[in-house]
């Protein structure tokens, strides 16, 4: 499985835990004011008691200190993406922009192809689910992990600033380099038969400081 699948699959797990949230808050709400609410004012958040994607948007405001967070246009996010790569053509490049239930994020991927090799680059913005919801997106982003295997590790590291993950398989030739930007983007490269320079020469295609500015 893919490091962009277990990214979609970690989203809908967070996704049903939302709503689970979004009721109880609700439920804890009936003795509160209005007033007590860091989202109370935010627009569109209010008398949505019937709408289950309405109270996570809300709950989600609120973990965001109140604030409705709108992903990148998609199409700027695909922008992002290199038209090559040393050594490799593009072969595909895709952006969608996706709602569901409450939730609102953005994704952009574009796939590179030389002989045998290939590298897959994504950038994720996870828009509302960005900020307060750090710890399960990227909590490896606040720690120290080195693992080794025989064949090959996984570790936390700083890139250009940037905390990230580094997994590579010596054997399949295959791994991959993913970086937090701004509690926000979640920026994958991953290939086959592939070395971990080329992956790193991957992430330096991608202009991160550009990608910080459009939040």
């Amino acid at each position: 499985m893919t490091v962009a699948a277990n990214q979609r699959i970690l989203i809908g797990v967070f996704v049903t835990l939302l709503l689970i949230s979004g009721c109880g808050k609700k439920d804890e709400g009936q003795t509160e004011s209005s007033e007590q609410s860091p989202a109370a004012n935010a627009p569109n958040m209010q008398g949505n008691d019937d709408d289950p994607a309405a109270e996570t948007r809300q709950a989600l405001a609120e973990a965001n200190q109140g604030k409705d967070i709108k992903p990148v246009e998609m199409e700027t996010l695909k922008s992002m993406l290199p038209a090559d790569l040393a050594g490799m053509k593009r072969t595909n490049a895709s952006a969608q922009h996706n709602q569901m239930m409450g939730f609102d994020m953005a994704q952009a991927e574009a796939e590179y192809q030389a002989e045998d090799s290939n590298i897959r680059i994504t950038i994720v913005d996870y828009g509302n689910l960005s900020g307060s919801m750090k710890m399960g997106m990227a909590g490896w982003t606040m720690m120290q992990y080195n693992r080794e295997t025989d064949t090959g590790y996984e570790k936390t590291i700083t890139y250009k600033g940037y905390k990230g993950m580094e997994k590579y398989d010596k054997e399949a030739k295959s791994g991959s380099v993913q970086l937090f930007v701004k509690d926000r983007f979640m920026l994958t490269v991953e290939g086959n038969q592939i070395t971990v320079d080329a992956l790193k020469n991957a992430v330096d295609k991608i202009d991160i400081a550009k990608l910080e500015s459009l939040v």
